[in-house]
């Protein structure tokens, strides 16, 4: 999916993917934390229900930030390749 135009679409696009990235990547460093523990200590401290609620936390409030940053930096981009164009 190429998407021609910095838009909405592009920014919705963006917010997404980077909220989904970065809850993945939460929960990752959550359950990568509770098996260090595991493997120290012998408990496993890994919690469903509230690791997967701070990952989803931690997704939206560092995602959205950084697809606003990155649609902004593409809009940009854009703007300045738009007005370096050789008139004829």
């Amino acid at each position: 999916m190429k998407i021609q135009t910095v838009g909405a679409k592009l920014l919705a696009v963006l917010i997404c993917y980077c909220v989904l990235t970065l809850i993945s990547i939460a929960l990752l460093a959550c359950l990568c934390a509770a098996l260090l523990v595991y493997f120290k200590n012998g408990t496993f401290i890994f919690g469903w229900k509230g690791d997967v609620v701070y990952s989803i936390k931690a997704g939206i409030a560092a995602g959205v930030p950084t697809g606003i940053g990155v649609w902004f930096m593409s809009l940009i981009k854009a703007r300045k390749e738009k007005q370096s164009l050789p008139k004829e």
